[in-house]
């Protein structure tokens, strides 16, 4: 440990704010999360599509599901610019607003603390929380020990149960209580926007990096849809059937390129947003930082993964499209790796790139480290 240390160019135990990286850049002035050094929500909203259903969306993933389940008949908002890391999104006012006359709200709670505490002061319409349909892992914070034989709830070739009759969360309407939220006891004094801290609850909210959830999610869309806008719910379960065709597939094919690797598949990024990706395909994530992408790794974390890159031989250190990436750099650097972007799909960088194209993309990139 101590000639890793002075690989750093550390000779005695320093505060993380104090830590260098050599070239006297500060390790305050590195660490970034998935916002980086962009500002926070704010401004214009983004909004796509004509039809009469207005849908208020807060990241990438359900805006991607709400286009192709809604179609012709839905216009999306996104509070969110491309490249602003959602985490901490901050709502303005008009945006508040704008969620209460929404027809239909989506939400992921425990991702965006802002947007859990409007709806919890502004019931919408009409909400449909997806953790009620899909399967919820637990935040597994900062891993360095690969746990073999976990149960992978995906396996390739299984077959995925998506009827939702033996469901017992519905869509719920603005009326209810019920779903006032069972998690209104939650503690938000747990996170300062200030600071930039976000509470995850406990939970991992990134399900979209697999899509078999994603599937789970579209039919909770189109429920709700349906029930929203009757007259075209033909065209809403078309739709969702299209949808979960077109996911489908993708699942088999990464399971494809996953499946063509015969060494461990770990991998490092910048904090850990890919744990649903790692469980369903048997990979090992490694984050630099935890589920919060704006924690500070500290000087103990990057000694033990330099540490680790090398006795694993990685070639390469992720970092995540939307966050600045000088702390992996510099990892990288560090260790005779390469830094590469990641995209964690939390917004859309690339209009060409849609969902599923980024899914490849970043299978590609990913089955390339380990060749």
């Amino acid at each position: 440990m101590n000639n890793s240390r002075s690989s750093f160019g550390l000779s005695t135990p320093v505060s993380r704010r104090a830590f260098t990286l050599g070239g006297g850049l500060s390790f305050a002035a590195l660490v970034a999360g998935c916002g980086g050094t962009s500002e926070k929500g704010k401004g214009s909203d983004a909004t796509s599509g004509s039809g009469d259903l207005s849908v208020m969306i807060t990241c990438y993933p359900t805006q991607y599901l709400a286009e192709k389940v809604g179609g012709e008949h839905v216009s999306i908002i996104n509070p969110v610019k491309p490249g602003i890391d959602p985490h901490g999104l901050e709502l303005s006012v008009q945006q508040v607003a704008q969620m209460a006359d929404a027809d239909l709200v989506v939400q992921i709670e425990h991702y965006q603390n802002a947007v859990d505490d409007a709806i919890r002061a502004h019931k919408p319409k009409k909400l449909v929380n997806l953790n009620d349909f899909v399967d919820i892992l637990p935040a597994r914070g900062e891993e360095l020990e690969h746990e073999h034989g976990h149960a992978h709830e995906h396996e390739h070739g299984d077959e995925h149960d998506h009827d939702h009759d033996d469901h017992e969360h519905e869509a719920s309407d603005g009326g209810g209580d019920d779903h006032a939220h069972e998690h209104d006891d939650h503690d938000h004094d747990d996170h300062d926007h200030g600071g930039h801290h976000h509470d995850h609850g406990g939970i991992d909210p990134h399900f979209w990096q697999d899509p078999h959830r994603m599937i789970k999610a579209a039919k909770a869309l189109a429920d709700a849809l349906s029930d929203i806008d009757s007259e075209h719910a033909e065209d809403y379960a078309k739709n969702y059937e299209a949808l979960e065709k077109e996911l489908t597939d993708l699942d088999e094919e990464l399971h494809q390129k996953y499946e063509s690797v015969d060494r461990e598949k770990a991998f490092i990024t910048s904090h850990t947003a890919f744990a649903y990706l790692a469980d369903t395909y048997d990979l090992h994530q490694i984050g630099i930082a935890g589920i919060d992408p704006e924690n500070e790794p500290s000087t103990e974390r990057l000694l033990e993964l330099a540490e680790l890159v090398k006795k694993e031989k990685l070639t390469t250190v992720f970092f995540e499209t939307s966050a600045t990436p000088a702390v992996a750099e510099a990892l990288a650097s560090r260790t005779g790796a390469k830094a590469e972007e990641l995209d964690n799909l939390e917004t859309q960088l690339d209009a060409k790139k849609d969902y599923a194209q980024v899914m490849r993309d970043n299978a590609d990139k990913l089955v390339a480290s380990w060749q």
